[in-house]
């Protein structure tokens, strides 16, 4: 991602151009997604998300399922709910982030025994539906300039800067499992303030700029390696594989088309495609439906 307008077109997309609506207020709209009623897919309020959410609506409604998409909903604590009471059908989501969520002393660590673990965590009234090969891990970055003055180059050479620095994230960051509780546990680094970014423009402004010394990203995101980030190593695995993969209702099993539309994405995305279609939103100005729709058609999919 690239200061100036291509990180404003990331902060706008983020928003998924709503206008400061909420995307969960039609009450009278909710999904029937067993059988063939309609499916409703929601994201998260970051691009990567909703990139994802068109893949999926866009897949279905090639088959000829009846969609609607409710893009931005905000956090996993929010679109969990919206899941819950029925308000979406289906979201894209990251299985090792997911199973810390439900059950944040879950002792998996591999793709296998976390693909493994999460039926289990997830409960009866959600499912998961195929894992894609497409990987998108959370990371910690600082710039080349703070790795080269202070020999950082791993989570475990935080604890040499620390307690002098800030760290920042989105604010849900402050309290997960591989946040600052994570770094202090199982790195001894803990920072002087942690410092939340709603806008990942500004957070990219600030690291650059010092006032902030490390952050995190999402490894697919072109943020990276246009201003030359370190991303750091993780020795002790803090921060779990992270497979895209559809949470849903667990009556959207039943809604074999839409199901298999879903699938047919999660087979076919890898992360160098998933890596090309966010630069594509962040860098280029695209929008995510265009993008989405241009993957698919490329892979015959729509």
């Amino acid at each position: 991602m690239i200061l100036g307008a291509s990180a404003a077109a990331f902060a706008l997309a983020a928003c998924g151009g709503g206008g400061g609506s909420d995307p969960l207020s039609d009450s009278s709209a909710s999904p029937a997604a067993g059988g063939g009623g309609k499916v409703v897919v929601g994201s998260a309020d970051f691009t990567e998300s909703q990139i994802l959410a068109q893949l999926y609506a866009k897949a279905m409604a090639a088959k000829g399922v009846e969609v609607e998409t409710r893009l931005s909903i905000g956090s996993r604590e929010v679109y969990i709910k919206a899941l819950q009471d029925n308000s979406i059908s289906v979201i894209p989501e990251y299985t090792g982030n997911l199973l810390l969520y439900f059950d944040s002393d879950a002792p998996a660590t591999t793709e296998d025994e976390i693909m493994k673990a999460l039926p289990d965590a997830i409960g009866p009234d959600l499912t998961i539906l195929e894992p894609s090969k497409a990987q998108d891990q959370d990371v910690y970055v600082v710039t080349k300039e703070t790795s080269e003055k202070n020999g950082i180059t791993s989570l475990a050479d935080l604890k040499k800067i620390s307690s002098t620095s800030v760290l920042g994230g989105p604010s849900e960051l402050e309290d997960r499992a591989y946040g600052p509780p994570g770094l202090e546990k199982i790195y001894g680094a803990k920072f002087k303030q942690f410092k939340p970014y709603d806008s990942p423009a500004v957070k990219v402004k600030d690291l650059n700029d010092n006032k902030i010394q490390v952050a995190t990203f999402f490894t697919t995101e072109a943020a990276i390696p246009d201003n030359d980030y370190v991303m750091l190593d993780d020795p002790e695995s803090m921060i779990l594989p992270q497979n895209i993969v559809p949470l849903a209702r667990a009556d959207m099993a039943s809604n074999t088309t839409a199901v298999d539309a879903i699938n047919a994405v999660q087979q076919t995305l890898t992360t160098e495609e998933l890596t090309a279609l966010n630069k594509r939103v962040e860098a280029d100005n695209d929008d995510p439906r265009q993008v989405a729709g241009d993957w698919l058609k490329s892979k015959g999919l729509a």
